[in-house]
């Protein structure tokens, strides 16, 4: 029964609310304790526990700007799609709970996860709720990378995704292998080694490749280099019972933003994505933990 542009109006009302009722939130936590974070260790141990972050970005296809009347005044060049960064982070109850950017610009994403962290894990030794070690899976991008820092510092330890780490291994194997089987037999070698945590093993490897594309063979060890400290003992880890792979991730954005906005033929205003994005996590938040079997 409702227009198009109320049913707009209507959502981008409820966002602008979400936005300063979480700005009101960032501010009244500034006084609060900071939590203690601190890296998990033993990353291979079934027994230890973890608190496991994700973090990831995602982008819509951005709308284009209305057509130019004659006479009016050039209109800047826009975007291509809209990005929104979005994090998962564990709740006292078990459950998670889910952090993205707002509308505003007044506050961040790390903001809002600072603050949420300080009221729901910010407690004595007699009150509970500690944070157990953390431990963060990430595709390895740079500005994830830099949320992590500002937000735990060096307390967290960092995994590079293996979806991720073997899509990297594919794609730059394609451009430095001169044939389809020439890829598949290099890839069969490389992956086993990155499976096994074995990094300087494939580097020694790559170094003895005749390539077609030396550019492409300069940025896979660049980025083998870069993310060494964060390529582990895949199989160890997975024989632990443990996360390897930031698949909750992915379903994560999804569920925020991938479903509701990624369809055939849609096209978005910045606002209007994270306005969308804002209403959905605040849909999520609001849902009760599953009761887990045996509990």
């Amino acid at each position: 029964m409702l227009s198009e542009d109320t049913l707009w109006r209507i959502c981008q009302s409820q966002a602008l609310a979400l936005d300063e009722q979480q700005e009101k939130i960032i501010e009244q936590s500034r006084h609060l304790p900071g939590v203690c974070y601190q890296a998990a260790t033993d990353i291979y141990d079934p027994e230890a526990a973890e608190s496991v972050i994700f973090t990831d970005a995602i982008g819509v296809k951005a709308q284009k700007p209305t057509r130019q009347k004659v006479g009016e005044a050039k209109v800047a060049k826009t975007e291509k799609r809209h990005d929104t960064d979005v994090m998962i982070l564990p709740r006292p109850d078990g459950g998670e709970h889910f952090v993205c950017e707002g509308v505003s610009n007044k506050w961040s994403m790390v903001e809002a996860a600072d603050a949420y962290l300080k009221q729901n894990w910010s407690r004595d030794s007699n009150g509970g709720n500690t944070l157990a070690p953390l431990v963060a899976l990430t595709d390895g991008a740079k500005t994830i990378r830099a949320d992590l820092l500002v937000l735990f510092g060096e307390n967290v330890r960092v995994i590079l995704d293996w979806y991720h780490l073997k899509t990297r291994v594919y794609q730059n194997l394609s451009m430095v292998a001169h044939g389809k089987k020439e890829r598949e037999g290099w890839q069969n070698q490389l992956l086993p080694l990155l499976w096994h945590g074995k990094v300087e093993d494939a580097l020694k490897f790559l170094a003895g490749l005749k390539a077609r594309n030396a550019s492409a063979l300069s940025d896979l060890v660049g980025y083998l280099t870069k993310h060494s400290d964060e390529i582990i003992d895949y199989e160890r880890r997975q024989q632990a019972g443990k996360p390897i792979g930031s698949g909750r991730m992915e379903k994560g954005v999804d569920q925020v933003i991938g479903r509701r906005q990624k369809g055939k033929g849609m096209s978005w205003t910045k606002v209007g994505s994270r306005a969308l994005a804002l209403l959905t996590c605040a849909e999520l938040n609001a849902r009760p933990t599953p009761v887990r079997a045996g509990a």
